[in-house]
């Protein structure tokens, strides 16, 4: 890791076994989580690359918009892509904006940031918000909870998640349950829910390959659990959300990703968003979610 620039500060939480790292300034990005020193997510490089930090907020919508733009009650809504590396407006507004800290103490933190579609930003979201996101330890692991309120005149869509990259130790065991998987296109956007093919299927416990997963899985229903052997440590996600996009990149890479989101990819370029997972939120209206991650000791394979 290389020192980040001094305008990039971390704040860093402890309790018992847990240590947890914040960058405020990127994105209000969570640069570490580890269990006895031993990293659970990917640790940040120490660049001002969002995208190379451990886990970011997803605000207020998850994964791509296809043809960069939307509808909503009627009105067509162009966005430009805030990211250099996708063409396609990718993961809202928040990962790319500086938060501020509204609380802090040992083993907790509050975050905000506000979005408004002021003159150019209007390409970025034409709607106005308000995010806030409380991160609590505990001696087990950490409580999310992210609440988006409408702050504009208008009704606007809503999507909710976050982007966690995990570390990719040695050998790797993951679990989850999902009703289907989206098929995607070339563009990498869904083009067909589909039963989950066996090659696709950790119902039960099983070690992650080379599976090349870029897919939303729909109807999530239950934790999703990642077991490091040779680490002796074992960690599980619960959320009340039921789309888990999964990404596992070459092994070489050292992570692999399994967002919790409120929506499918692309759900807003969709005929019907809203049974895809999205909200609409009135004036004033407030989404809230919520995501435990929970670490134990197991016993440590040789």
């Amino acid at each position: 890791m290389q020192s980040p620039p001094p305008d990039l500060f971390e704040t860093h939480l402890q309790r018992g076994p847990l240590r947890l790292s914040i960058c405020p300034p990127l994105g209000g990005a969570i640069t570490r989580l580890a269990y006895d020193g031993i990293d659970l997510l990917r640790p940040w490089d120490g660049t001002n690359n969002v995208r190379r930090t451990g886990c970011f907020v997803l605000a207020p919508f998850s994964n791509r918009i296809g043809d960069a733009a939307f509808e909503h009650e009627g009105q067509r809504y162009p966005l430009r892509s805030l990211s250099a590396e996708h063409p396609l407006p990718i993961h809202g507004v928040a990962w790319k904006r500086a938060w501020s800290v509204t609380e802090q103490g040992g083993a907790n933190l509050n975050l905000h940031f506000t979005h408004r579609p002021d003159g150019e930003a209007a390409l970025d979201w034409p709607f106005a918000f308000e995010l806030e996101h409380e991160l609590r330890l505990d001696e087990q692991g950490v409580d999310l909870r992210l609440s988006l309120r409408n702050i504009d005149t208008r009704s606007m869509p809503a999507g909710l998640g976050w982007h966690p990259y995990f570390a990719r130790h040695d050998t790797c065991m993951l679990q989850f349950s999902a009703q289907s998987v989206w098929l995607s296109d070339e563009r990498n956007l869904p083009a067909e829910l589909k039963e989950v093919p066996a090659q696709w299927d950790f119902q039960q416990p099983r070690r992650l390959e080379s599976q090349n997963l870029d897919n939303c899985f729909v109807g999530w229903n239950g934790p999703a659990r990642i077991g490091w052997p040779g680490k002796g440590i074992e960690l599980t996600m619960t959320s009340e959300m039921r789309h888990l996009v999964v990404f596992t990149p070459p092994a070489e890479m050292g992570f692999f990703a399994m967002e919790p989101v409120s929506h499918a990819n692309n759900a807003l370029g969709m005929s019907d968003p809203m049974a895809n997972g999205m909200r609409t939120l009135a004036p004033g209206e407030v989404m809230r979610i919520g995501c435990r991650i929970s670490v134990e000791r197991t016993s440590r394979s040789r």
